[in-house]
């Protein structure tokens, strides 16, 4: 498991940019993650948090209310199992990409 005290953000590039090596999901997310990030540092704490709420939300289909309730049950736990469920998170997402990007390439193979 990667080291809990490296910057979150650094370890999401690194990870996704493993994927993409390693021929697992598309190079366009890796590019799509840079860019996204490069555009989210513009905005202010409130401004990029409030964006990245109605993202989550619409991405796993909860209201924001709800949402923002599960999100505040996560800042009970110290820093390292924060951090520790948030790269949890984002390895069940990238299987996700992973499994959309091999349906994409491997299964019209077939014909």
């Amino acid at each position: 498991m990667a080291d809990p005290t490296e910057p979150f953000e650094t370890w999401l590039l690194y990870r996704v940019a493993d994927a993409v090596e390693g021929g697992e999901v598309s190079a366009d997310l890796l590019a799509d993650l840079h860019r996204e990030i490069a555009a989210t540092r513009g905005r202010s704490p409130d401004e990029r948090h409030a964006a990245a709420l109605m993202e989550l939300a619409e991405r796993v289909n909860l209201p924001v209310d709800r949402l923002t309730e599960l999100l505040a049950t996560l800042e009970a736990p110290p820093t390292v199992t924060r951090e520790r469920i948030l790269r949890r998170f984002v390895e069940a997402w990238l299987m996700h990409q992973r499994e959309a990007y091999e349906a994409d390439h491997h299964g019209g193979d077939d014909g």
